[in-house]
């Protein structure tokens, strides 16, 4: 989400883009995404606005719900540009234009639904959960924080890790076309190893199985929670 690294910049200097939209989403000559149109952007330091007393700013269907009460703010907080991140995340993701209000986990724009078989959309929801928020407390507070969020998942989704939610869907990494689906020895799912240590010496170790539901591959883990 390269939009982020630009808007962290102007974050810096507390400069609030307040235009974020797909459609102010442009790619440069060297194929990266670049955000533009900066018409209506608030500079801190500047007595003269663009904007006029009592007017509302923002395109309407991306815009926070705390900046759209048809008056002007006389403070504008980099929180209003994290939250049209969110929605413009949830576009590029989903390939659809509009998220109405912050109905982002709804069952017609829930991510991990509209695309069950993807661990990663449960990654993205939960960064979605920190922007699309009615509440300006509960909103990341600016795009350098959200940025360092968004890069640590990334890593780990190149690292080929997932969250490890129970909902979440565990593709199968020898087949490729299965899932890893809890397989239950005993009543409580979880099962037991006894290992040899020296002698007559023996160690057991708890776990919970794993098994692809197509090619029977294994996968054992400590018992977690949440993992189950």
């Amino acid at each position: 989400m390269r939009p982020a690294t630009g808007l962290a910049n102007l974050h810096h200097d507390r400069i609030i883009h307040r235009d974020i939209k797909p459609a102010n989403v442009f790619f440069g000559d060297d194929g990266q995404m670049v955000l533009g149109d900066f018409g209506i952007v608030y500079l801190p330091d500047r007595e003269e606005r663009v904007t006029m007393t009592g007017e509302s700013v923002g395109p309407h269907h991306y815009m926070p719900p705390w900046a759209d009460l048809g008056i002007r703010q006389n403070k504008v907080e980099p929180n209003f540009d994290v939250y049209m991140l969110g929605k413009l995340l949830w576009c590029m993701v989903s390939g659809r234009m509009k998220l109405p209000r912050e109905w982002h986990k709804r069952d017609d724009y829930n991510l991990t639904l509209l695309f069950p078989y993807d661990p990663h959309m449960h990654m993205i929801n939960v960064i979605l959960d920190m922007c699309i928020v009615e509440d300006p407390k509960e909103c990341c507070t600016s795009a350098s924080d959200l940025l360092l969020i968004v890069d640590a998942y990334l890593e780990v989704i190149g690292r080929r890790g997932q969250l490890l939610f129970a909902d979440v869907p565990r593709p199968c990494h020898v087949c490729g076309f299965g899932f890893y689906r809890p397989e239950a020895l005993r009543q409580n799912m979880v099962s037991s190893l006894q290992f040899w240590v020296t002698g007559s010496e023996r160690a057991n170790l708890n776990v919970s199985l794993f098994i692809c539901d197509k090619c029977g591959h294994v996968e054992l883990f400590r018992p977690i929670q949440g993992l189950t």
